[in-house]
């Protein structure tokens, strides 16, 4: 198992995992997005030459990044803002995040 797929696995059963943190917070976690990101791009990069991925990488990457995207974009959501944000600017700040999030899985699947 390669170092970045390690890094990957105990990043997401950590409590720091951007899905179990906006389940418990009801919030975004700008530097868990950014940790998941990176981490699923350097699984994707170490593993290029691999005709598999491990398991979890998989339902991550097919069922989790679904949950988030499927979470944050109920209007609901976004109907309380961080300090600096307006409801509207918050709400774009959460569709690029969402659009991140639909390229980050279809790169995955690209990579298959």
């Amino acid at each position: 198992m390669k170092d970045s797929l390690k890094q990957f696995l105990e990043y997401s059963d950590s409590d720091e995992e951007l899905a179990n943190y906006i389940r418990i917070n009801a919030d975004w976690n700008e530097e868990s997005f950014i940790k998941m990101m990176k981490l699923i791009r350097k699984v994707i990069g170490d593993y290029s030459d691999s005709p598999y991925y491990h398991k979890a990488f998989v339902f991550y990457c097919m069922e989790i990044i679904r949950i988030i995207i499927e979470t944050i974009s109920c209007i609901e959501f976004c109907n309380s803002w961080p300090e600096g944000y307006t409801q509207e600017s918050y709400r774009y700040f959460i569709a690029e995040r969402i659009e991140k999030l639909k390229i980050l899985k279809k790169d995955f699947i690209m990579s298959l």
